[in-house]
């Protein structure tokens, strides 16, 4: 018969003691192996046991007694002490320490226990016979926070292997990341003693959405050590158009971002490849929201392209020929192939595709005045409204002026109209990438010299542009650093009400006046939508040509802001 050993721990329990010394009367008793009354010995002597049964004796003596908890709620105020030190700018020692402690597992489950114990629920309480997990390393923890009128902050995901549900993502500034007590990878097994474990992950989604109020969640850490995360210092500028309720893939419509084009988008973090936290830049504090990265924006947009350019091709080959029968090849195989190809052969290059534009703060420099550049179609207005903005101060705007081929006419003068010089000056100029635009009009060269426009810039007046659309990419570098204006036609009723009441004269392609139709009006309308798709992501300000005497006092006001203050640019433009 095996000797029972007294218990040697400082947490000596009597009752634990007897049930030792009464172990091998059950061993005779029950008929008990040997490996399962060495099991209950080895438990029965464990100083966490010792403690709990000496803890439960305690708390049922104390039961008898009037007394009352100094809080309810330990773990809440825990949680909100560790989140105003970690607001602090300037920690000591002390307060990483006192971070530290109060980020332990076992920290957090006594701090729990007590709460528990205050509220009484230990006498109602049940126990799961089914652990968290079968390994003796587990790493449970209880959090508490307190879910105001924002949402928690995570995202959540069930894992292909296990089938748990886990943390997939905290989002900085939530109630999560600022507790610094949850982290991804974290299993989710409890909230508010509701069970995840084998439900959906979608009504768990929508069930941490519709909580309030304080917010228990029973965790497992994952294995390895979180590890600390920084955020990110980038802007960038959108340069799309985005809406998470109508996107398939987001992992959590509820957790993005909506942005319109030409938004200055403060990235958090960019962890994930595929989607990025991030949070509008003119809102300083509060939670980010995710957005597709741009790797993930680049691959979806030449997906598309070329899935359109595949539905034409397809539907050309059937018109062409409707009788003709062709094998079926998977959808996998036929974008592949047609990606490929299309990379290949140089007619889509994922730089081309506008997604994100990394940009700082650029300071005005009196020494350098940035030029503006009135970009839109024929007819839109925008040379009546540069000849206003020029009027409005002729020694401070200045119109660039253009070299032609052509001889000049009788009323036009050297170096006014035109700067007239030879074709083979011109053309080797253009050899030599002097001209940042340049075109063939019956017969005659014209241009802009990147010099003409820098002398003016140099020289303390803001010089005004008006090319056409194909030149902005090139007028839109470091050397220049424009401020683009897009001139907007109005909607059909206002554009032809305006044009008739100050009798508009619109100009042909073959430089005849015409007067205001329907169909020129229809004409600019479509051109300029299309010039706006094309270009839009190039554009820094939007005027509406609704009224000339309207749209040119906002050009004024536009550009004397432009040459004070700071704009965002091009991250490469700023030294």
């Amino acid at each position: 018969m095996p000797m029972t050993l007294p218990i040697k721990s400082s947490y000596h329990d009597q009752d634990a003691q007897t049930l030792l010394e009464y172990l091998p009367h059950l061993q005779s008793q029950l008929f008990m192996q040997e490996e399962d009354v060495a099991f209950l010995r080895r438990f029965l002597r464990r100083k966490e046991v010792q403690a709990t049964m000496k803890s439960y004796k305690s708390i049922s003596i104390l039961s008898y007694r009037k007394l009352r908890p100094v809080s309810l709620a330990a773990v809440a105020l825990a949680a909100n002490i560790f989140c105003d030190i970690r607001r602090c700018k300037e920690n000591s020692q002390l307060s990483e320490e006192l971070l530290d402690i109060l980020s332990k597992p076992n920290v957090q489950a006594l701090l729990y226990t007590h709460d528990v114990v205050a509220k009484r629920d230990f006498e109602t309480g049940s126990c799961n016979s089914k652990p968290l997990r079968h390994s003796e390393d587990n790493n449970v923890k209880v959090v508490q926070l307190v879910k105001k009128d924002e949402p928690l902050g995570v995202t959540i995901q069930e894992n292909e292997d296990t089938g748990i549900i886990e943390i997939a993502r905290i989002l900085h500034g939530g109630a999560a990341f600022r507790s610094g007590l949850i982290h991804v990878g974290d299993e989710i097994h409890e909230i508010n003693g509701i069970k995840f474990t084998g439900r959906n992950p979608d009504d768990m989604a929508n069930l941490l959405t519709r909580i309030t109020g304080p917010v228990t969640l029973k965790l497992v850490q994952r294995q390895q050590e979180p590890v600390p995360t920084r955020a990110s210092n980038t802007r960038v500028k959108a340069l799309f158009s985005y809406d998470p309720k109508d996107d398939t893939l987001i992992p959590c419509p509820n957790a993005g971002l909506s942005f319109s084009r030409g938004d200055i988008l403060h990235i958090v973090s960019q962890e994930d490849p595929l989607w990025w936290q991030a949070r509008p830049e003119k809102e300083a504090e509060g939670m980010t929201g995710i957005i597709p990265s741009q790797l993930l924006q680049e691959r979806r947009e030449l997906l598309q392209d070329l899935m359109t350019k595949r539905d034409v091709k397809c539907r050309r080959a059937r018109s062409a020929s409707p009788c003709k029968a062709s094998p079926r090849v998977p959808r996998s195989k036929r974008v592949k192939k047609v990606m490929y190809q299309a990379v290949q052969n140089g007619e889509f290059e994922m730089g081309d595709i506008p997604t994100y534009e990394e940009v700082e703060l650029l300071n005005p420099d009196p020494e350098h005045c940035r030029p503006l550049i009135l970009a839109g179609v024929s007819n839109v207005g925008r040379n009546e409204l540069k000849q206003r903005l020029m009027g409005s101060n002729p020694a401070h705007y200045v119109d660039v002026v253009p070299y032609t081929s052509r001889p000049p006419k009788s009323y036009e003068v050297q170096g006014r109209e035109y700067h007239f010089v030879t074709r083979r000056e011109i053309e080797s100029a253009i050899l030599a990438r002097r001209f940042v635009e340049h075109g063939e009009y019956k017969g005659h060269l014209y241009g802009t010299r990147r010099d003409s426009i820098l002398s003016i810039a140099k020289s303390g007046r803001v010089p005004i542009l008006t090319p056409s659309a194909k030149a902005l990419r090139y007028l839109r570098i470091s050397d220049i650093k424009p401020f683009i204006i897009y001139i907007k036609p109005p909607p059909f009723p206002c554009f032809r009400e305006t044009r008739l009441k100050y009798n508009a004269i619109f100009t042909g392609e073959d430089g005849s006046a015409t007067s205001c139709s329907d169909a020129i009006i229809s004409s600019v309308i479509a051109k300029s939508a299309k010039l706006e798709e094309i270009y839009g992501h190039l554009f820094d300000f939007t005027i509406v040509n609704d009224d000339i005497s309207r749209a040119a006092q906002e050009l004024i006001k536009v550009a004397d802001k432009v040459q004070k203050d700071r704009q965002w640019v091009p991250a490469a433009w700023v030294e």
